[in-house]
């Protein structure tokens, strides 16, 4: 299961729009987009997945380019209470870092979010391929399909892939689509490795914390305390 973050941060750089009210998407009937968005003629998997999908093996996205977005990618997971590892493997699984990224059906920038979806969560044509924009948008999606689907990974994943019409369509369950399923065990793979990598940065943050407080207590204790003696013998006041 999914734990969201319950941090969150206000940055500068990145847009400040009002978060679209999820209780009410929730609630609608279906959107049409999200109907069918996969032909009937998609080979349906042979087995499924959707009780505790296994990881599939991924090797991770180490670019100039990924290194640069990553704090802006950070910043806005936690502005919007979304685990920033999630984000980094949807991204690392959809774009590969490249806002200029364009899928063969229309899905656009770092998220790769459809038209209809990516209006949806209130980003316009013309911002398709902002990063902090496009970023935005697919986090709030990911935030909605977490409250959908009560915070279950798996289906949180399914849904992005295949929209949510088709989880609910299969009774809370990842669809029977090859791409789907295979979609969904190569971002849990990417989502391991930056959740690895998180806690490698934690425990790096709080042994240089420790550190340096040894190294001030240590800067303490061996400061000289008030009328102690300086080494001076008497006759050389």
């Amino acid at each position: 299961m999914l734990s969201l973050m319950l941090t969150l941060s206000a940055c500068s750089e990145v847009p400040e729009d009002a978060a679209p009210p999820f209780d009410a998407y929730a609630n609608r009937s279906m959107l049409s987009h999200y109907q069918n968005p996969f032909p009937d003629s998609l080979e349906p998997a042979t087995f499924d997945l959707s009780s505790g999908v296994a990881p599939a093996r991924v090797r991770p996205v180490d670019s100039l380019r990924a290194r640069q977005l990553t704090p802006l990618i950070d910043q806005i997971a936690l502005r919007e209470g979304v685990e920033p590892a999630l984000v980094h493997a949807v991204i690392s699984q959809e774009s590969r870092y490249n806002p200029s990224a364009v899928s063969p059906v229309g899905a656009t920038g770092l998220m790769q979010l459809m038209p209809g979806t990516a209006a949806d969560f209130g980003l316009m044509p013309s911002e398709r391929f902002d990063p902090a924009r496009n970023i935005t948008a697919g986090v709030r999606y990911l935030k909605f399909l977490a409250r959908l689907f009560g915070g279950n990974v798996d289906l949180i994943l399914a849904g992005y892939n295949a929209g949510q019409g088709n989880v609910l369509k299969y009774g809370r369950q990842i669809p029977p689509f090859s791409e789907t399923q295979t979609y969904v065990r190569r971002v849990k793979g990417y989502l391991a490795h930056y959740r690895q990598r998180a806690r490698s940065g934690q425990r790096r943050a709080l042994l240089a914390e420790s550190l340096q407080r040894a190294r001030a207590r240590e800067r303490h204790v061996s400061r000289p305390l008030p009328g102690m003696s300086t080494g001076r013998t008497p006759g050389s006041w």
